[in-house]
């Protein structure tokens, strides 16, 4: 069980910002996103993991998903890394369920969630529609009445993006995942008034914060990106 205590400044400041920039009555209307990483976002995953062998490595190396996205993994070395646990669905699946929640993100959802936002996930993995039903079994938050809950329909399939899914890859650009995810969420600004991105990857980050320089005052005004906490 967790209880929501909203005593995350930067997305309190990020709330007050909103605020002072459209009167009740507009934020009320709006078409609000908040758009979620899952490993080490949502959720720790358990028993899955990534398998490393560059030429420089003597035998192969596990690795968790925390760290791999330490890795400087580029077009010309990701063949050295072995993904097969993501292929799996029992394997992606229950990585999901048994994932540890990490609270201080789930806060920030509950919040949201309870402010009108919508949810949507941006996940580096593959298997979209398995990545789906697992966040279906694990996913709860917290009601206006303090009772949490399953997530229900506040998860729809159509705001979970997983991008190495092999048939959502064929509609993206990008080579890397932080490239990939760039896209998606410039594509998602055409459909939402705003959009609150949280991911745990500073290359995703950075690679955001890019892509909002580049946009045009008014697509720009609608994007706020934060890091995830740590728990």
């Amino acid at each position: 069980m967790r209880n929501i205590i909203i005593n995350n400044k930067q997305l309190l400041f990020l709330v007050e910002n909103i605020k002072n920039k459209r009167n009740l009555s507009e934020i009320a209307s709006l078409n609000r996103l908040i758009l979620l990483d899952v490993d080490d976002t949502l959720l720790s995953p358990q028993d899955i993991y990534i398998y490393r062998q560059l030429p420089t490595d003597d035998e192969e190396i596990t690795l968790t998903p925390h760290e791999y996205s330490k890795e400087n993994v580029t077009p010309e070395t990701r063949q050295y890394y072995d993904y097969r646990d993501f292929e799996d669905t029992d394997t992606i699946k229950n990585s999901i369920i048994t994932g540890k929640p990490i609270v201080a993100n789930l806060e920030i959802m509950d919040d949201l969630l309870t402010r009108g936002y919508k949810l949507g996930i941006l996940t580096a993995r593959g298997m979209e529609d398995t990545v789906f039903e697992g966040l279906k079994d694990f996913l709860m938050y917290k009601n206006k009445a303090g009772d949490l809950i399953k997530i229900g329909d506040r998860l729809s399939r159509d705001l979970v993006f997983a991008i190495n899914d092999i048939d959502r890859v064929k509609n993206l650009a990008g080579t890397t995942d932080f490239e990939k995810k760039a896209e998606v969420i410039k594509t998602l600004l055409d459909t939402f008034d705003q959009i609150i991105f949280i991911d745990d990857d500073i290359k995703n980050i950075k690679a955001i914060k890019e892509m909002k320089r580049h946009l045009p005052d008014e697509e720009k005004n609608k994007l706020y990106v934060m890091s995830a906490k740590e728990n």
